[in-house]
Parts: C-alpha cells; sequence; structure tokens
C-alpha cells in the first residue's frame, strides 16, 4: 500500500508540474504515459532515482508533444492542394455553385488519377503521410526506406499533383 501512496503523490507532483508549464492541455495524457514508458524500460518506482527520472521523462514527453503540433500547424499553415477549403484562397460561400462543383469533382477525379498513377513506394509514402498523418521516420520504418527517401517520395508526389493542376 505504501508504494500506491507513495505513486498517487509523486502522480499528483507530476500533474502540477506539467500544469505549471503546459500549453495544450494533455497534462493527464502525459502523465499516464510517462509513467508507461518508466515501466516498461523496466524501472522501479521505490529506486532512488524513480522521481528524477519520471520527471525527465514527462517533460521530454510535453516538449515532443509541443513539437509535433506545431509542426502540425505548421504543416496544416502551408499552402499547398490539400488547403483548398481554408486559407487566404478559400472560396467565402459555403454553398459551391454549380459549376464550382463540377470543376471539384473534376479537380478530384484529377488528383485521384493522378495519385494512382505514382510509382507504389511513392503513393504509398504521400498516402500514409497525408491521409493517416504518419511522421516522415513512422513511414521510412514502414516502407523500408530511409527517411531522405520518404521525403523525397513526398515531394514528387506533390510535384506530380501541383503539375496536374495546370493542365
Amino acid at each position: 500500500m505504501r508504494t500506491d501512496a507513495a505513486a498517487a503523490a509523486l502522480r499528483r507532483d507530476l500533474i502540477a508540474y506539467l500544469q505549471r508549464r503546459d500549453r495544450a492541455g494533455e497534462v493527464e495524457d502525459v502523465v499516464q504515459e510517462a509513467f508507461a514508458r518508466f515501466h516498461r524500460a523496466g524501472h522501479d518506482l521505490a529506486a532512488p532515482d524513480a522521481r528524477p527520472l519520471l520527471f525527465v521523462i514527462a517533460r521530454n514527453l510535453q516538449l515532443d508533444g509541443w513539437k509535433s503540433a506545431g509542426r502540425e500547424r505548421a504543416r496544416r499553415d502551408a499552402d499547398d492542394i490539400h488547403d483548398l477549403d481554408e486559407g487566404p484562397r478559400a472560396i467565402s460561400c459555403e454553398a459551391p455553385s454549380a459549376d464550382q462543383r463540377l470543376i471539384g469533382r473534376q479537380d478530384l477525379a484529377a488528383a485521384a488519377a493522378v495519385i494512382r498513377a505514382l510509382p507504389p513506394k511513392t503513393r504509398d509514402a504521400f498516402l500514409l503521410h497525408r491521409f493517416e498523418a504518419k511522421t516522415y521516420r513512422q513511414i521510412a520504418d514502414r516502407l523500408g526506406v530511409s527517411v531522405s527517401m520518404v521525403e523525397k517520395h513526398i515531394a514528387e508526389a506533390l510535384r506530380q499533383l501541383k503539375g496536374s493542376r495546370h493542365d
């Protein structure tokens, strides 16, 4: 029971620490993941270095979350083919006209055709990144290629898609 009380106190301290630094509001998730990683690594809460180690793990997870959120915002803010309904070129009217719907369907069909015509690894890398929100590292691991190659595949897919818009 002593260990449960110590774990609960440590959890409260971690939450208080992270809340003072929080920007995203996901403190509970970070604490849960910190404990999970701590235990997966084979550490023991009774060890004298348990407290500082948990704080370091939690702080690093929080920083990773901030970085990830920043990358996601930057990716969403980019002006590319995937931001047709947001940003400076967005159509202000909620309901598109009949000709805009037809053009939209034609653009979508053309984009789908370009994506289908991409080489398999290029297509897979692009779809994993854009539609499954996988990181370049995750895609590289899944496809068995380097992160640099994933970057090249995605750049090629975007080049092909942007080229199809001007045809």
